[in-house]
């Protein structure tokens, strides 16, 4: 350090955004029909990633798919994602919906090892046999360390390798590893391990392999949805949730309720009609049960994406054209696009937002429909005279009109998240008598909303127009401080979005002067 002569010497600077505040208001919760382990939240960035973890395309199709009726199969999830992903989707986090009440999953047999293991989830899809390299299969591989046999161990599905590890001494040490795997990096393909028998682990140098065997597949009902949904937990943050293809009240309910309790917004699929009406009662009647319609945002009509190219050439199909997508998935799209660089209060709509991969849309809604379907909060997908295919809406499902606008509903989810989340720091603190501690959390709760002010989130000419923070005594208390309870009041005026654009032209005479 440069020797400086005694004085007092005062730095200004401008602070940056809290790097503790990750923007994941833009991650998509799915839920939905696939092949693969069931009620567990696997983080999917991309395509690929859903493939290893749900099936293989095979001849333009995805293998070991389900389907429940004409207009819902595990296709149904593939394509959602593959929309996702195309149009600026960065994270999102897919659970598998498996029937509650039927249906086995698929399991070891203990003929060949100690161990029984059995799949996470229902179904045929981790069924495996020495006859091909699908489901699910364990490999053990014993070695010589010194004067020791030690394993390693290798769990793939379809044919990709899953996890791996090497050095394991026991049986126990197998099983120990098997339970311990983490979801997404080779975890939540087996649920159980257990030794059932006899050690007969392999002799250095030979390999024993374990097939999964004997799952079953059934139909699933609306009401397992639900239960696909509680693999989302608080711990994974905000964002959007759906269930692409979802369409019935049932489906409605469940993630609307799920949004509710875990500060997220649904977004939910309209039905696939030409019908505005249709749409429209069934919104109303979703009003008329929802505890809060609000946390919920519909999307009609279903959009139109390239087909999927055949990838056997010995194995000819017919090539498959385009495929038909739930609305959502492009919606989501959207939002996440939007906030990897905006606030949730900046409307995820319109041209900045155009779609590069849809190529059509399978209902187009004349104006009045388009008008009243817009007042129903009911968000369309249309097609400008440009050519480009648009968000041409972005209107919450609330009955109370303080929340109309879907930008300050996602906006309300943001400041809910991460003013929860700076608070954290404060649990345990000390409250001193001179009130430095509640400076303290005032002034964090204030930097994050002057932030969102600067951003133009927050609407006012100044700051204090825009939002306000009370930590002081009127909120805390002499009986609250002594309970150990702290509180923090923050009003804010959230900024509208222009819906409607009005262009007034008069004609003027040549002899008439223009006015300015």
């Amino acid at each position: 350090m440069a020797n400086i002569a005694p004085g007092v010497y005062v730095n200004v600077t401008a602070a940056g955004p809290n790097p503790t505040l990750p923007a994941s208001t833009g991650n998509w919760f799915v839920a939905g029909l696939a092949a693969g382990p069931a009620n567990t939240a696997f983080p999917i960035r991309s395509i690929n990633d859903f493939t290893t973890y749900f099936g293989q395309i095979v001849n333009g199709q995805v293998t070991g798919r389900y389907v429940i009726s004409a207009n819902m199969s595990s296709l149904t999830l593939y394509d959602a994602l593959d929309e996702f992903f195309h149009d600026g989707g960065n994270t999102a986090y897919v659970s598998r919906i498996q029937p509650t009440s039927t249906g086995v999953a698929a399991a070891s047999s203990n003929s060949v090892n100690a161990w029984i293991l059995t799949a996470n989830g229902k179904g045929t899809w981790a069924n495996s046999s020495s006859a091909n390299a699908s489901g699910v299969i364990v490999t053990i591989t014993g070695y010589t360390v010194g004067s020791q046999t030690v394993y390693s161990a290798t769990i793939s599905y379809n044919g990709i390798a899953i996890a791996a590890t090497n050095g394991l001494l026991t049986d126990t040490d197998f099983i120990n590893w098997v339970q311990s795997l983490q979801v997404g990096s080779g975890g939540g393909f087996i649920t159980a391990a257990s030794q059932v028998g006899t050690s007969t682990l392999p002799s250095s140098g030979s390999t024993i392999t374990i097939y999964l065997t004997s799952g079953t597949d059934v139909a699933i009902a609306d009401a397992d949805a639900a239960v696909a949904l509680t693999a989302f937990t608080a711990l994974l943050g905000p964002g959007q949730v759906s269930y692409p293809g979802g369409t019935s009240a049932t489906d409605w309910n469940n993630l609307v309720a799920h949004a509710i309790a875990f500060n997220r917004v649904a977004y939910l699929d309209a039905p696939n009609t030409a019908t505005a009406a249709t749409i429209e009662t069934q919104v109303a009647t979703f009003q008329g049960v929802a505890s809060d319609s609000s946390y919920a945002a519909v999307f009609a009509p279903w959009v139109v994406i390239p087909g999927v190219v055949n990838t056997n050439a010995s194995t000819l199909t017919s090539p498959v054209f385009n495929r038909t997508v739930a609305p959502s998935a492009f919606a989501a799209a959207c939002a996440a696009s939007n906030d990897a660089n905006s606030d949730a209060n900046n409307p995820a709509a319109g041209t900045n937002f155009a779609s590069t991969y849809i190529t059509g849309v399978t209902q187009t809604y004349v104006q009045s429909d388009l008008a009243n379907l817009n007042a129903d909060g009911v968000c369309v997908i249309k097609q400008l005279p440009t050519g480009q295919y648009v968000l041409w809406g972005f209107r919450s499902a609330a009955f109370n009109p303080a929340w109309t606008y879907l930008n300050n509903v996602r906006m309300r989810m943001q400041i809910v998240f991460q003013a929860g989340s700076l608070a954290e720091s404060f649990v345990f603190g000390e409250i001193d008598p001179k009130g430095k501690f509640f400076a303290r959390l005032n002034g964090a709760l204030g930097g994050l909303m002057l932030g969102y002010y600067q951003n133009g989130s927050l609407y006012g000419a100044t700051p204090g127009q825009a939002f306000s923070v009370n930590t002081g005594p009127s909120v805390n208390t002499a009986v609250t401080i002594a309970a150990g309870q702290v509180n923090a009041n923050i009003n804010v005026k959230l900024s509208p979005f222009a819906e409607n654009v009005n262009i007034n032209i008069t004609k003027y005479n040549l002899t008439t002067a223009i006015p300015a």
